[in-house]
């Protein structure tokens, strides 16, 4: 008899963790429900947002060399002017 009150017991409190789970599963079910449509449509086709900067488009050696010549432009113009200003 105690062996058979005992399984009962478990029973019950197998009975009671699958209830908690049910209802934690739905409130995950819910919540994903709660995101709309767009979440699981966009999972669905594979599609995410990117973030940072694009792989493969990287800038050329010559588009590199070109912005680094026109910023040391500046930066003689700017020196120039500072010493145009300093001697006045």
């Amino acid at each position: 008899m105690k062996l058979l009150a005992a399984l009962q017991k478990e029973a019950q409190k197998l009975t009671k963790a699958k209830a908690s789970l049910e209802r934690q599963l739905n409130a995950i079910s819910v919540a994903v429900k709660a995101f709309g449509s767009t979440l699981a449509a966009d999972s669905a086709n594979g599609r995410r947002k990117k973030r940072g900067r694009r792989k493969g488009h990287k800038m050329s050696a010559a588009g590199r060399k070109a912005i680094a010549e026109a910023q040391r432009l500046r930066w003689a113009k700017q020196k120039k002017e500072r010493a145009k200003e300093e001697n006045s």
